[in-house]
């Protein structure tokens, strides 16, 4: 069944697979992005230490700009990296959501089946001392009973068959 979007749940699936991909890829390219920064501040720290040395006031006004550089590209890799967090926390919330609705529908569906069940269950033990099984339309009652126990649950106090679980669809 299409959702709001028109948009079949299977698909949609595949769409939050490939976009969770993507967002793993982003992570993995920011930290390679830190890493690189982390290695370039390091040897701008070490350069500036050594210019002192064989370096003018030029050079470490320069040094000094390029550590300010590196420092707000860190922290900016900061912000991404917050960002790509939120965006996989939210789709892991979506994800979520999506299995709530589905064992939403699969205790719909439990409540529906599990009393067929039993009352089959019951005159599938064969006791002699059952009278349906000497009844004329034994079979139909049972049947009829079957029947009734899956319809039940379905009929709402407040009219209609299912009125209460039509909000429940994920689709």
């Amino acid at each position: 069944m299409p959702d709001s979007q028109g948009r079949k749940a299977i698909r949609s699936n595949k769409v939050i697979r490939a976009q969770l991909r993507h967002v793993g890829r982003l992570g993995d390219y920011l930290s390679e992005k830190r890493d690189a920064l982390l290695a370039l501040g390091r040897a701008i720290d070490f350069a500036s230490a050594m210019a002192g040395d064989w370096g003018d006031e030029k050079v470490a006004s320069r040094m000094n700009g390029l550590k300010q550089d590196v420092a707000s590209l860190d922290d900016y890799e900061v912000h991404l990296s917050d960002k790509v967090q939120f965006l996989l926390d939210a789709m892991v919330g979506l994800i979520g959501i999506s299995q709530n609705d589905i064992f939403k529908i699969l205790t719909i569906v439990s409540i529906v089946g599990i009393p067929p069940t039993l009352i089959a269950g019951i005159y599938g033990m064969n006791f002699k001392t059952m009278p349906e099984y000497d009844w004329a339309f034994g079979y139909p009652y049972g049947l009829a009973m079957i029947a009734f126990s899956a319809i039940i649950p379905l009929v709402g106090s407040s009219g209609g068959v299912g009125s209460k679980y039509r909000d429940l669809s994920p689709w």
